[in-house]
């Protein structure tokens, strides 16, 4: 469980490092583009986070609005998006467990959401492609 804890991390923090070139970073001056403190690193990872959960959302209640004409489906879908949080919430937890309490916790609980989150949105944004045929 280490290793892959180690390997997401590396990944992560390559990630970080090739999303923005040294030219764009100094003419843009984000401060997640040479993020080089942990500190640093885990708020960068946060607002990936919030990115991804914000494009989550938006397609959530897109895939709402072509289902409310079917209160069933429309249930549905809410359990499914709830069930799927408290199981994305539990998968990072675990996921992160051998971290708790390190100042890398955040970066690697954070990274899992995103990585989810991002996933969850595919498949969402499928269900809606699909319904809009």
């Amino acid at each position: 469980m280490k290793k892959i804890t180690f390997i997401i991390t590396v990944a992560l923090c390559l990630s970080f490092a090739l999303k923005v070139s040294p030219a764009n970073a100094q003419t843009r001056k984000d401060p997640c583009a040479n993020a080089q403190t942990q500190v640093d690193m885990n708020e960068c990872q946060g607002r990936e986070y919030k990115k991804a959960d914000a494009a989550l959302n938006a397609v959530y209640k897109q895939l709402m609005a072509k289902t409310q004409d079917d209160a069933g489906e429309l249930a549905a879908l809410k359990a499914a998006q709830q069930a799927w949080i408290k199981f994305r919430d539990a998968d990072c937890e675990f996921e992160s467990y051998e971290n708790k309490g390190g100042t890398i916790y955040p970066l690697v609980y954070s990274g899992c959401l995103t990585t989810l989150t991002q996933e969850r949105t595919k498949q969402l944004r499928q269900l809606l492609n699909d319904r809009s045929r």
